[in-house]
């Protein structure tokens, strides 16, 4: 437990000074609400382009509180694997790829507990940018509504729910790649697999399998994909979902237990 502590403690440090990790929360606090809340402005606007009509409809109509934090959650279930999954080809890769990894050889903390930290770590982190993404689109909305007389009920609520929900299990699946990344020893090489999957995904969506997939499944129950999508991803699929962290965690714990036989 105390070389755990160890390594927790050190892989916070490295978090909190990455270059990386702070690009990511500044952009995934910033523009989150603000493109949410934009995204409606412009959908409600008589002003609108013809052009961008169909695309914005969605969120032309519906309580405007609830519209929202439910885009939010949309743009937060796809800007937050994409956030996770660079952080994560940088923590796992860039220490392989640099030879750092090799100099933990010999020392206290073995390299399982080091991984494990590691993956721990920028979980925390992630859940936090979740928490602190729906509380900020809560605080933008309940202004919004303040100034245009709009109602801020307790069906906003439910929805701050689903966008935590669904930024939590986002969170979740990057884990995965810290496993790529091991196995890569590359960051630009993991990173290449992010955009693979993002189009796999794209693929599995567009032939109707992207509920039973997961990098597909929690967008689709935030409604990107319109809510006739979202009732197809039931409980089972988030739970196939959820199962995404704990198999990645053992895979790239595994993955760095090995590394002392390479």
């Amino acid at each position: 437990m105390r070389n755990f502590a160890a390594a927790w403690e050190t892989e916070w440090l490295l978090c909190a000074r990455s270059t990386i990790v702070r690009l990511a929360t500044a952009l995934l606090l910033v523009a989150i609400p603000a493109g949410a809340i934009g995204a409606v402005a412009l959908a409600r606007a008589d002003t609108a382009a013809t052009t961008t009509a169909a695309k914005f409809a969605p969120y032309a109509t519906g309580p405007l509180a609830e519209t929202h934090v439910l885009t939010a959650a949309q743009i937060l279930s796809v800007a937050l694997l994409m956030a996770g999954g660079f952080a994560m080809a940088w923590t796992f890769g860039q220490e392989i790829a640099t030879g750092l990894a090799g100099a933990r050889t010999g020392m206290a903390t073995s390299r399982g507990s080091v991984a494990l930290a590691k993956v721990l770590v920028h979980l925390t982190w992630l859940a936090g940018c979740v928490v602190a993404v729906v509380g900020l689109t809560l605080a933008a909305s309940a202004l919004m509504c303040a100034v245009t007389g709009e109602p801020f009920d307790d069906g906003v609520w439910s929805r701050a729910g689903l966008a935590l929900t669904a930024g939590l299990l986002s969170a979740g699946l990057t884990v995965p790649f810290g496993w790529v990344a091991t196995l890569t020893r590359s960051p630009l090489g993991t990173v290449g697999v992010l955009i693979g999957v993002v189009v796999v995904t794209q693929i599995a969506t567009t032939l109707g399998a992207g509920a039973w997939f997961p990098y597909a499944a929690t967008s689709l129950w935030t409604e990107m994909g319109g809510a006739e999508a979202a009732s197809a991803v039931g409980l089972p699929q988030l739970l196939l979902v959820a199962a995404v962290a704990p198999a990645g965690t053992a895979a790239v714990v595994h993955a760095w237990r090995r590394l002392d036989d390479a």
